[in-house]
């Protein structure tokens, strides 16, 4: 069996959440993230929604599709995200097919990611854990990972 790729998420309190942009539209995402793997080293971005507010966020039939099926496998209480490739060089980013949820009340994070491009298809499931907040600096509020990131 293949050992499963090392991947660290951040988890960051959206400090937006709740206000507006624009008449009428609210930053919606209660937590945003990063999900890095470490090798091949490709960073992923995610916003995680309430199941009601992720749904109406679907754009394409593939989308839609998954939804269908997350929607049925998740608590009604989770907080769910699309999966956003991000480009560190052009700082372009593009979606991938895969979803992320978190169980806000045990912290289960569930991420399938399928991207064809970085050569990554894998599905990971994580306990994210409190991290320490430290006067100004921007620490993450939860981090999951299966390595030691004291190492990299």
């Amino acid at each position: 069996m293949q050992k499963q790729k090392e991947i660290a998420v951040r988890l960051y309190e959206n400090a937006k959440y709740g206000t507006t942009y624009a008449k009428g539209l609210y930053h919606s995402a209660v937590f945003n993230a990063s999900a890095e793997i470490l090798s091949p080293s490709v960073k992923y971005l995610l916003d995680f929604y309430t199941l009601d507010r992720w749904e109406h966020t679907a754009r394409s039939d593939q989308q839609m599709d998954l939804l269908n099926v997350v929607k049925e496998a998740v608590a009604t209480d989770a907080l769910i995200s699309w999966v956003v490739r991000y480009d560190n060089a052009t700082k372009t980013k593009t979606w991938v097919q895969g979803f992320a949820s978190l169980d806000p009340s045990t912290h289960k994070l569930q991420l399938l990611i399928d991207d064809q491009d970085a050569g990554i298809t894998e599905g990971w499931s994580l306990t994210a854990k409190p991290c320490r907040s430290v006067r100004g600096k921007n620490a993450p509020a939860l981090l999951a990972t299966n390595t030691d990131l004291s190492v990299h």
